[in-house]
């Protein structure tokens, strides 16, 4: 067996501000995060449209919110200064004007055309469409306002305190509130359910206060959070939710699904995770060893050893749990079997998953396979990308595709196949490792390209990682994720 990987990184610099709020795209299949200098940070089908994190801000980012197609979003600083991207509107703002206290969210109206922003004490500005139903800028208040959500046809809107309270305006439902509790942590916001007929409150400590039709599908509030919680968002059904805290940390309940986070070490996932640059101290030794069903061209034992050898490491090297995969896995192609195994690993660690295999990608990864070489990138116009970031490259002779996950991500070291690791002091040792697991640069998603050419009891397989930008056409795809979830994988 023989390995060996390379990798090309155009731009790979992360904001260092914290997280401080985030939006789901329409369809629940993606989300957006926003950090106090403007930096956006994607997953899932979330697009990239643009950050404010290059320019020179008069006040910090306090919230964010999408447009109804998902096709750009509004930023908003705590002096009511707004940001927009994509097909987001500019219909003012407030930064001109001398607040009495500080913006901390915006709500949009359900057509896109306006928006609201609310001030801690209450005070509500309104511009495009969004209609002015009252504010609590009067009231004398126990706790400053913290958020806002709107009624689904935005004729009324709710805001939170921190305190729990609940302000309600316009069509905006009273359904309860947590303003008598004794909370353990503050309240840092709400969202409504699809139909308004409930709401959903999220503290600082991951508590979670459900009220009218708002299902409760878990919360945080047990677990050792590293940094506070700092927003959620509902998935389109409400049969779900996900938060985020100040270090990108993602946590997901009900239906909401996990596409990645802009932390790398948080209780949602097991301590014990080796990311790059750290990697593992020696190889792994396989068990069960699977070489032998699979020299005997035995396929069945063969694959099944593999999974179950990767299973093992992943739970004694870093305390992960086994993969999920589909019910149908053995019958799929090698190629979509290492997009599912990729995407696997990276989801247990907490990384952005891979959108899917991309026509093109799958063409320059033949290259690779069937000349016993890396993939050769040509850079070739991806259907709906604005941009490439960068790339990685990775090919193995192995017995399959698990073996070659096996060998990429636990046999890697010095004394393995790895061709690019003879030494100590070879700068390939666990390259290939760190290929699978690099975070792609902001603002970023991922799609690859696989291919394999079988020989005797070996194949020959070659990956491509490319970090584009802007949303790529369903069109490009040959395999999805949303295909393996389909399937049973998860």
């Amino acid at each position: 067996m023989s390995l060996s990987s390379r990798a090309s990184l155009i731009n790979s610099s992360f904001s260092n501000k914290p997280i401080v709020g985030m939006a789901s795209t329409p369809d629940g299949k993606g989300y957006w995060l926003v950090a106090s200098d403007g930096g956006i940070f994607t997953y899932g089908d979330a697009g990239f449209y643009g950050s404010a994190g290059a320019l020179p801000l008069n006040k910090p980012i306090v919230g964010m919110a999408s447009t109804p197609d998902g096709k750009g979003y509004w930023l908003v600083a705590s002096d009511g200064g707004i940001f927009t991207f994509g097909d987001a509107g500019f219909y003012g703002s407030a930064g001109a004007i001398p607040l009495n206290k500080p913006i901390v969210g915006m709500a949009s109206t359900p057509d896109g055309k306006g928006y609201w922003l609310v001030a801690s004490d209450g005070g509500i500005f309104t511009y495009g469409d969004a209609g002015f139903y009252g504010s609590a800028g009067a009231l004398p208040l126990n706790k400053p306002i913290v958020g806002m959500a709107s009624t689904p046809d935005g004729k009324g809107y709710w805001l939170v305190a921190s305190d729990g309270g609940i302000f309600t305006y316009g069509d905006a439902g009273f359904y309860g509130s947590a303003g008598a509790l004794p909370l353990n942590k503050p309240i840092v916001g709400m969202a409504s359910t699809p139909d308004g007929k409930g709401y959903w409150l999220v503290a600082s400590d991951g508590g979670i206060f459900t009220y009218g039709d708002a299902g409760f599908y878990g919360s945080a509030g047990a677990l050792p959070l590293n940094k506070p919680i700092v927003g959620m968002a509902s998935t389109p059904d409400g049969k779900g939710y996900s938060m985020v805290a100040s270090d990108g940390g993602i946590f997901t309940y009900g239906d909401a699904a996990f596409y990645g986070s802009g932390e790398t070490s948080s209780s949602n996932h097991s301590s014990r995770v080796i990311l790059p640059p750290s990697n593992p101290a020696t190889n792994v030794p396989p068990v069960p060893n699977y070489a032998s069903p699979c020299l005997a061209n035995n396929e069945a034992t063969c694959l099944s050893d593999s999974i179950a050898a990767i299973n093992n490491a992943r739970a004694s090297l870093e305390g992960l749990g086994p993969m999920v995969l589909p019910g149908d896995f053995a019958s799929m192609s090698m190629d979509q079997q290492l997009f599912i195994l990729i995407n696997q690993e990276r989801q247990a660690r907490g990384l952005p998953l891979v959108l899917g295999l991309v026509s093109q990608l799958n063409s320059d990864a033949a290259v690779g396979a069937n000349g016993f070489i890396d993939p050769i990138y040509r850079n070739e116009s991806i259907p709906g990308a604005t941009g490439v970031f960068g790339y990685t490259t990775l090919w193995s002779n192995d017995y399959s595709s698990p073996s070659s996950i096996y060998d990429w991500m636990y046999n890697d070291g010095l004394g393995s196949s790895n061709i690019d690791c003879s030494s100590v002091y070879s700068l390939g040792c666990w390259g290939h490792r760190d290929s699978i697991l690099t975070t792609p640069p902001p603002g970023t998603s991922i799609v690859m390209g696989a291919a394999s050419v079988t020989n005797g009891s070996f194949v020959s397989q070659g990956v491509l990682l490319v970090y584009v930008k802007g949303v790529v056409s369903p069109s490009a795809f040959t395999y999805t994720w949303d295909q393996a979830l389909a399937s049973g994988a998860s």
